[in-house]
């Protein structure tokens, strides 16, 4: 028998999965999300769209020894990423992995970042660092994004040619980042078509980030 609280964790985890399919933040079955319930995480199962998931299908994984509980679906090919995260982030709960087609268009060149043109992206992501392309599904993966993860002042990771990750006290504060990056990126891609883009300034960037209104939108954000 489920508690309450894993019930919740369960219909956050299908109804969000169905927002990031709506949004178009992943292609059939890509991506993969979770969502830690004590010393376990909740993760998508392996092969399926999140629109074809229920609340029951989610798996149960054991943080700690990374063992699957009994009687349960396969759980993603992305697990060891997802425990890893868990591990050396206590106070992460949500973890959202999606392939926003604008933002791996973007990091995918040149470019090694989406650069700050609004106020959202400032107050409720921050920076983002990259990490080059590693093969999916693998532990060198697991291990490169815990690398950089590991550090408190990130709270999402761009994947060249692959992807991008979210993180979040709360999954709300995990998906709403992945959707402003990915507005982000589109941005940052309209004005490149048009003319120069105008990114703001460290005085800009400073000014947000000290805002008392972005401070409260913050905290509720924190609160889910």
């Amino acid at each position: 028998m489920t508690t309450n609280i894993t019930e919740d964790i369960l219909i956050d985890l299908t109804a969000y999965g169905q927002r990031i399919v709506n949004n178009k933040l992943v292609a059939g079955p890509g991506g993969n999300i979770s969502h830690r319930d004590g010393d376990l995480m909740w993760i998508s199962p392996s092969g399926y769209s999140f629109d074809e998931l229920s609340k029951g299908d989610w798996v149960a994984v054991d943080i700690t020894t990374g063992e699957t509980l009994p009687n349960q679906l396969r759980p993603s090919s992305e697990i060891a990423m997802h425990l890893e995260i868990y591990r050396s982030r206590p106070e992460i709960n949500a973890i959202v992995h999606t392939h926003p087609p604008y933002t791996i268009g973007i990091i995918s060149t040149e470019y090694n970042e989406i650069p700050p043109m609004f106020p959202d992206y400032v107050a409720l992501v921050g920076k983002v660092p990259y990490i080059d392309y590693v093969v999916p599904c693998s532990d060198e993966l697991a291990q490169a994004v815990k690398k950089v993860l590991q550090d408190k002042n990130y709270q999402a990771l761009f994947l060249k040619n692959h992807g991008l990750i979210t993180l979040g006290s709360n999954l709300k504060q995990a998906y709403v980042r992945s959707e402003i990056i990915e507005d982000a990126a589109k941005i940052f891609w309209v004005s490149k078509s048009v003319g120069t883009p105008k990114v703001l300034s460290p005085s800009d960037i400073a000014e947000i980030s000290e805002s008392d209104a972005e401070k409260y939108r913050q905290n509720l954000m924190e609160e889910g």
